[in-house]
Protein backbone atom coordinates (compact mmCIF):
# COMPACT_ATOMS: atom_id res chain seq x y z
CA UNK A 1 0.00 0.00 0.00
CA UNK A 2 1.48 3.36 -0.73
CA UNK A 3 1.87 5.77 1.79
CA UNK A 4 -0.41 7.94 0.37
CA UNK A 5 -3.43 5.56 0.40
CA UNK A 6 -2.32 4.24 3.64
CA UNK A 7 -2.48 8.36 5.27
CA UNK A 8 -6.26 8.51 3.55
CA UNK A 9 -7.09 5.04 5.52
CA UNK A 10 -5.75 6.45 8.81
CA UNK A 11 -7.63 9.63 8.41
CA UNK A 12 -10.95 7.55 7.39
CA UNK A 13 -10.19 5.68 10.56
CA UNK A 14 -9.51 8.55 12.64
CA UNK A 15 -12.38 10.55 11.45
CA UNK A 16 -15.06 8.02 12.37
CA UNK A 17 -13.64 8.11 15.78
CA UNK A 18 -14.54 11.12 16.75
CA UNK A 19 -16.73 11.40 20.14
CA UNK A 20 -19.94 13.19 19.47
CA UNK A 21 -20.85 13.24 23.31
CA UNK A 22 -19.09 13.43 26.49
CA UNK A 23 -19.20 13.11 30.38
CA UNK A 24 -20.80 16.83 31.75
CA UNK A 25 -22.29 17.74 28.62
CA UNK A 26 -25.35 16.91 28.15
CA UNK A 27 -26.65 16.21 24.14
CA UNK A 28 -30.26 17.36 22.59
CA UNK A 29 -30.89 17.05 19.23
CA UNK A 30 -34.57 17.97 17.70
CA UNK A 31 -35.57 17.39 13.89
CA UNK A 32 -32.36 15.61 13.41
CA UNK A 33 -33.22 13.80 9.94
CA UNK A 34 -32.36 10.26 9.13
CA UNK A 35 -32.56 9.79 5.20
CA UNK A 36 -34.05 6.52 3.54
CA UNK A 37 -31.45 3.53 4.73
CA UNK A 38 -29.45 5.50 6.28
CA UNK A 39 -28.54 6.14 9.96
CA UNK A 40 -27.85 8.36 12.82
CA UNK A 41 -25.00 7.87 15.21
CA UNK A 42 -23.82 9.58 18.27
CA UNK A 43 -20.67 8.07 20.46
CA UNK A 44 -19.05 8.91 23.11
CA UNK A 45 -15.63 7.03 24.95
CA UNK A 46 -16.50 5.53 28.42
CA UNK A 47 -15.17 3.68 31.49
CA UNK A 48 -16.58 0.74 33.28
CA UNK A 49 -19.22 1.86 35.75
CA UNK A 50 -20.46 5.52 33.52
CA UNK A 51 -24.21 5.01 32.65
CA UNK A 52 -25.97 6.36 29.51
CA UNK A 53 -29.01 8.63 30.22
CA UNK A 54 -30.63 8.17 26.94
CA UNK A 55 -34.54 9.20 25.05
CA UNK A 56 -35.58 9.41 21.93
CA UNK A 57 -38.55 10.24 19.73
CA UNK A 58 -38.90 9.24 15.90
CA UNK A 59 -41.25 10.00 13.77
CA UNK A 60 -41.37 7.19 11.89
CA UNK A 61 -39.82 3.40 13.27
CA UNK A 62 -36.62 3.28 13.04
CA UNK A 63 -33.37 -0.17 14.36
CA UNK A 64 -32.02 1.61 17.76
CA UNK A 65 -28.85 -0.09 19.31
CA UNK A 66 -26.31 0.71 21.69
CA UNK A 67 -22.81 -1.03 20.69
CA UNK A 68 -19.53 -1.34 21.09
CA UNK A 69 -16.91 -2.95 18.91
CA UNK A 70 -14.66 -5.35 20.59
CA UNK A 71 -11.74 -6.38 18.44
CA UNK A 72 -13.72 -7.26 15.24
CA UNK A 73 -16.95 -8.37 16.95
CA UNK A 74 -19.78 -6.29 16.92
CA UNK A 75 -21.51 -5.86 20.44
CA UNK A 76 -25.00 -4.30 20.80
CA UNK A 77 -26.08 -5.39 24.63
CA UNK A 78 -29.33 -2.81 23.28
CA UNK A 79 -31.31 -3.37 20.05
CA UNK A 80 -34.64 -2.88 19.46
CA UNK A 81 -36.50 -3.09 15.96
CA UNK A 82 -39.49 -0.84 15.05
CA UNK A 83 -38.89 1.55 17.26
CA UNK A 84 -40.75 5.45 17.74
CA UNK A 85 -39.76 5.95 20.87
CA UNK A 86 -37.17 4.57 24.10
CA UNK A 87 -35.69 5.82 26.98
CA UNK A 88 -33.48 4.15 29.44
CA UNK A 89 -30.26 4.45 31.31
CA UNK A 90 -27.68 1.74 30.16
CA UNK A 91 -24.90 0.61 32.49
CA UNK A 92 -21.27 0.34 30.69
CA UNK A 93 -19.82 -2.80 31.86
CA UNK A 94 -16.65 -2.36 29.66
CA UNK A 95 -14.53 0.38 28.77
CA UNK A 96 -14.52 1.24 25.12
CA UNK A 97 -16.27 3.90 23.11
CA UNK A 98 -20.24 3.08 23.04
CA UNK A 99 -22.38 4.44 20.37
CA UNK A 100 -26.17 5.16 20.15
CA UNK A 101 -27.29 4.53 16.80
CA UNK A 102 -30.63 4.71 14.97
CA UNK A 103 -31.06 3.39 11.19
CA UNK A 104 -34.02 4.55 9.04
CA UNK A 105 -35.86 2.06 6.67
CA UNK A 106 -36.99 3.17 3.57
CA UNK A 107 -39.17 6.39 4.66
CA UNK A 108 -36.37 8.09 6.50
CA UNK A 109 -37.44 9.29 9.87
CA UNK A 110 -36.77 12.38 11.51
CA UNK A 111 -35.17 12.06 15.40
CA UNK A 112 -35.62 13.93 19.16
CA UNK A 113 -33.22 12.76 21.81
CA UNK A 114 -31.30 13.70 25.10
CA UNK A 115 -28.32 11.98 25.89
CA UNK A 116 -25.86 12.07 28.68
CA UNK A 117 -23.41 9.72 30.09
CA UNK A 118 -23.62 9.69 34.24
CA UNK A 119 -20.22 9.05 35.55
CA UNK A 120 -18.76 6.07 37.65
CA UNK A 121 -19.56 6.76 41.65
CA UNK A 122 -21.68 9.58 41.00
Amino acid sequence: MSRRRAALVAFAVTACATDTFTAGEPRALHGVPVAPYEFHEECASLVAGDRIDYRFESTLPVHFEIYYRDGLAHVAPVSRDEATAGSGIHPVAFAHRHCLRWDAGRQGAMLDFNLRVLRAGK
